[in-house]
């Protein structure tokens, strides 16, 4: 009797484990937009949980603007997707093509405004990121950057100017990182 309880027991346990893990492999990504210039690209990703997508007016050279926004909590950060078309990049050049001397500038332009940390990592598909972090006692936004197809791409986490408590947290940090490092930069060409 004993051995048949742990057998269903162990057969259970299997079954959540695989049910789970499918759950998380099926997580549909969504396009979250297209642009076209030069050849065009989509953006695809998965929304985190509890946020929506918002598609804001765009500004003269500015090709996609976005906000994904928690709803109900005036309090949660806010990430804002920004695409602009960069004349200098060559259609198709990528941050990893980059050389240091303009990597060393993308970087000091960050650091105009505030004292800043930069790491880099890349996405699922290869992508390379700048990870932008604002260091000091109450650091309240951090950037990711990188350039595809010759646009400059660059995601910011901050809060509303009404947020009563605009410190990130850890958590909400990796968050935003863990939703850029699984986003797809596709060709248009190849999405389906």
């Amino acid at each position: 009797m004993m051995k048949k309880l742990i057998a269903l027991f162990l057969a259970l346990a299997l079954s959540l484990s695989c049910a789970a893990v499918l759950a998380e492999a099926t997580t549909e990504k969504i396009e979250l937009g297209k642009v076209e210039m030069n050849g065009a690209f989509v953006l695809k990703g998965t929304i985190p949980e509890g946020y929506t997508y918002q598609i804001n007016e765009l500004n003269p050279g500015v090709k996609l603007d976005a906000n994904l926004v928690k709803e109900g909590d005036p309090d949660a950060p806010y990430m804002n997707i920004m695409i602009y078309l960069e004349d200098s990049y060559e259609p198709g050049t990528k941050l990893n093509d980059v050389s240091e001397e303009v990597l060393k500038e993308i970087e000091d332009s960050f650091k105009i405004d505030a004292e800043v940390k930069i790491d880099y990592l890349d996405t699922v598909n290869g992508t390379k990121l700048m990870k932008v972090t604002e260091v000091g006692d109450d650091p309240d936004w951090i950037a990711i950057y990188t350039i595809f197809e010759g646009y400059e791409i660059e995601m910011t986490i901050k809060f509303a100017e009404d947020a009563k408590n605009p410190v990130l947290t850890d958590d909400q940090v990796e968050k935003a990182v863990k939703f850029l490092e699984d986003m797809d930069f596709v060709k248009a060409e190849e999405v389906k």
